[in-house]
């Protein structure tokens, strides 16, 4: 059986990587990508089980991967220091979790969504 799949697209270094680890500890499989254009790429070879997103990404923040996620069931958080009602549509209705927000609230959540 193999460990699900999470994605991390998060523009912050530290942030990521911390994330990343708790993740791993918990027994998941870890991408992290830093841009929508990175992650809509990653996204044409892989399906991960859940996804961790940042708004705020190194080329902007129009929602494009949440929209892609959305569309193929694929559950994320919002994790971001900027409140999703006040941004794209693709962010809304999502869980959100605000920077800066502990690791393990952000796994146990993506434990709880993960398929």
């Amino acid at each position: 059986m193999s460990l699900p799949l999470a994605l991390i697209l998060e523009d912050e270094y530290l942030i990521a990587n911390d994330l990343a680890g708790d993740l791993k500890e918990a027994g998941f499989e870890v991408e992290c990508v830093a841009s929508e254009k990175v992650a809509e790429t990653w996204l044409d070879r892989n399906t991960p089980n859940v996804a961790i997103i940042d708004i705020k990404l190194l080329d902007g923040a129009d929602g494009k991967t949440a929209m892609r996620l959305k569309g193929l069931g694929i559950p994320f958080i919002v994790h971001s220091g900027f409140d999703p009602a006040f941004q794209a549509a693709a962010f809304h209705n999502a869980p959100f979790l605000p920077k800066p927000a502990p690791t393990q609230d952000l796994v146990s959540l993506a434990l709880r969504l993960a398929k």
